[in-house]
C-alpha cells in the first residue's frame, strides 16, 4: 500500500496545532489572571471583616466599662477624655481597635442625659444615651473601619 500526500494541504496540521496552542494559552492566562485577582480581593475583604470585628470588640469593651463604672462609682458622665482613650484601646499582633469618642447622643441641641424612664406612667429611673465611635484596624494591608454605635444605659430603682 502506498501513502499519497496531498501537496496542497502540506503543513495544515501544524498550523491548526499552533492555532489551538495559542487559543488554549490565552485561555489559561486569562484564567490565571482572574483567579489571582479574585484571591487578592478575597484577602482584602477578609482584612476588612477582621477590622470590623476588632471595632465591634472595642464597642463591647466600652459597654463593659460603662456598666462597671456606673455600678462601682455612680459616675454617669462618661465623655471620653484624651488621656483615657489609651485605656480603651487594644493592640493585637495583626491589628487592634481605638475608641475615638464617647459623647452624649444629641438631636439638635438636646442631649439625652438623665432622661426619665417611665413604665405604665410610673417613674422607675433614668437613662442616658451615648454615641460611641470606635476604629478597628489591621496592619497588613492597612485597613481601617469606623463603627458608630448608640448605647442606652438604664439606671432604674428597684420597684416592688
Amino acid at each position: 500500500m502506498k501513502i499519497v500526500y496531498n501537496k496542497k494541504r502540506k503543513g495544515f496540521i501544524a498550523f491548526v496545532v499552533m492555532f489551538l496552542l495559542v487559543v488554549f494559552g490565552l485561555m489559561g492566562i486569562s484564567y490565571w489572571y482572574t483567579s489571582r485577582m479574585s484571591t487578592d480581593m478575597l484577602y482584602v475583604e477578609s482584612q476588612r471583616l477582621k477590622a470590623r470585628n476588632y471595632a465591634q470588640a472595642g464597642i463591647e469593651k466600652v459597654k463593659l466599662n460603662m456598666c462597671n463604672m456606673c455600678q462601682r462609682t455612680n459616675k454617669y458622665d462618661m465623655r471620653l477624655k484624651a488621656s483615657k482613650a489609651k485605656d480603651f484601646s487594644k493592640e493585637f499582633s495583626d491589628g487592634g481597635y481605638r475608641v475615638v469618642s464617647i459623647e452624649p447622643f444629641s438631636v439638635g441641641n438636646k442631649e439625652y442625659l438623665n432622661v426619665k424612664h417611665m413604665v405604665k406612667g410610673r417613674l422607675i429611673g433614668e437613662f442616658d444615651v451615648w454615641e460611641v465611635t470606635v476604629e478597628g484596624y489591621t496592619k497588613n494591608p492597612k485597613t481601617v473601619v469606623e463603627i458608630k454605635h448608640i448605647i442606652r444605659l438604664y439606671r432604674d430603682t428597684i420597684v416592688y
